[in-house]
């Protein structure tokens, strides 16, 4: 059957009544069945319309065939899908008419071929029901479609880091770089073509995108975990140059306080000596004992300054308090399980991405098949 044909046999069921759009299912309609009298009496869901096949099946009379059946079926029985037979009761007072005997019912043409002044006009576009829900799902979709973007640029990220530091030279540096991106870009791509194919019934795409998505997937997270493995190392790096750099400020702290404790408590304050130098030198006694004193005086005064400012800052750095990163940085630093949170980036970014992208796709190519087909 063509898809002209098809086309046409969905939109003469509409003209006889048949709500398309009645359930929300939408590959199966399942709706009461009219071409038997016993099937209009039970008044069941046993009419099942098939929106991918185009066919259509009775489970009570057992009646099947392809929509243009359905369609010839109804027009030869002058029966509609809105058609209700009046019950027994109702027709109780009604006029009955006796067959005269050798007379012959003369009946017309049951079926009548529209021409194009015989059209009915499209009904116009009904507004969608679950409006609500479509914006819920659209905003889900988005925003896993956003989040998983984000991991997969992170992923690319990783990947260029390890792929393009595994080698020396800058121009093939670049281009493995470039190829962990590349399978970032497969995987989550691999994976949205693999649910579209299989949602589809083309397995056998389905098949090939899921290969190519692996590949990707298992690319990514090896470049993801090349990365945070060298992050690690050169972290357990910082912290053994760290432990060095302990010792050996503990060491000059040590020397420090030493020196510190051979100056004489009683050294005055490096202020007082130099006001106490600059009067002797105002009055010109400088040839005088008390003030070659008072200069080797502020000598040590000076040294004790000194001694006391770097003891202060090296117990700031053992303490963690200081402006380098001697100890603390490095040691508060923890090392990333590599493994586990390559293969989550890659879930992430992967399947959420995938999600959203076909969220979208089923949302909004909705029955793509029913558009009316084209005026001759």
């Amino acid at each position: 059957m063509s898809d002209e044909r098809r086309l046409s046999s969905v939109k003469r069921l509409g003209e006889l009544g048949l709500d398309l759009e009645a359930s929300q299912d939408e590959t199966l309609l399942k709706i009461p069945c009219v071409l038997t009298e016993e099937c209009r009496a039970t008044e069941e869901n046993s009419l099942s319309l098939d929106l991918r096949k185009y066919n259509f099946r009775c489970s009570n009379c057992h009646e099947h065939g392809s929509f243009e059946d359905l369609v010839r079926r109804l027009e030869n029985s002058e029966i509609t899908f809105g058609h209700i037979a009046p019950p027994d009761d109702e027709q109780e007072f009604g006029v009955a008419l006796r067959a005269q005997p050798g007379a012959v019912a003369s009946s017309g043409p049951k079926v009548h071929l529209l021409g194009a002044v015989d059209r009915v006009p499209p009904p116009p576009p009904r507004p969608h029901r679950n409006l609500g829900e479509r914006i819920i799902i659209t905003l889900l979709a988005l925003v896993f479609l956003g989040a998983g973007l984000s991991a997969a640029a992170l992923s690319g990220f990783a990947n260029y880091q390890a792929f393009s530091s595994s080698v020396a030279d800058p121009l093939q540096a670049g281009i493995w770089g470039w190829t962990g991106v590349i399978a970032a870009v497969i995987s989550f791509g691999g994976f949205t073509f693999f649910y579209w194919h299989t949602a589809n019934k083309r397995m056998k795409e389905g098949v090939r995108a899921l290969l190519f998505a692996l590949a990707g997937a298992g690319t990514s997270i090896l470049g993801t975990q090349m990365y945070i493995a060298a992050n690690n190392q050169a972290s357990e790096a910082e912290i053994t140059t760290a432990g060095s750099n302990r010792a050996l400020l503990e060491q000059q702290l040590g020397d420090w306080r030493v020196q510190l404790a051979g100056i004489p408590p009683e050294t005055r304050s490096v202020e007082g000596l130099e006001a106490y130098i600059s009067e002797v030198e105002r009055v010109g006694r400088t040839e005088q004992k008390p003030y070659r004193d008072a200069q080797n005086e502020l000598g040590l005064a000076r040294r004790r300054d000194e001694l006391q400012a770097k003891i202060e800052a090296a117990n700031a750095e053992l303490l963690g308090k200081g402006k380098g990163d001697i100890l603390i940085e490095a040691q508060a630093r923890a090392a990333i399980p590599s493994w586990f949170f390559a293969g989550m980036l890659e879930l992430f970014s992967s399947q959420g991405t995938s999600i959203g992208l076909v969220a979208l796709l089923i949302l909004y190519t909705k029955r793509r098949d029913l558009a009316e087909p084209d005026a001759d």
